[in-house]
């Protein structure tokens, strides 16, 4: 009887390297709380959960260019 593969070390650094991109957009709005749309606690609620989509939109849309 095979369970499946053994956990690996790339089976733990794959979901660390997703998450990291969206840890990243969170501190800049925390360090930067000025946004051009939204409110900051709105664009870090869509950057929690809306993954890929949601760090592009706060980049393109969210981010204030004067800071």
């Amino acid at each position: 009887m095979t369970v499946g593969p053994a956990p690996t070390v790339w089976m733990t650094l794959v979901p660390l390297i997703a998450l990291l991109p969206a840890i990243l957009c969170m501190l800049d709005i925390v360090r930067h709380p000025h946004t051009r749309t939204l409110t900051p606690q709105l664009w870090l609620v869509i950057c929690a959960l809306g993954n890929v989509v949601g760090l592009v939109a706060y980049l393109r849309y969210g981010r204030d260019e004067r800071r």
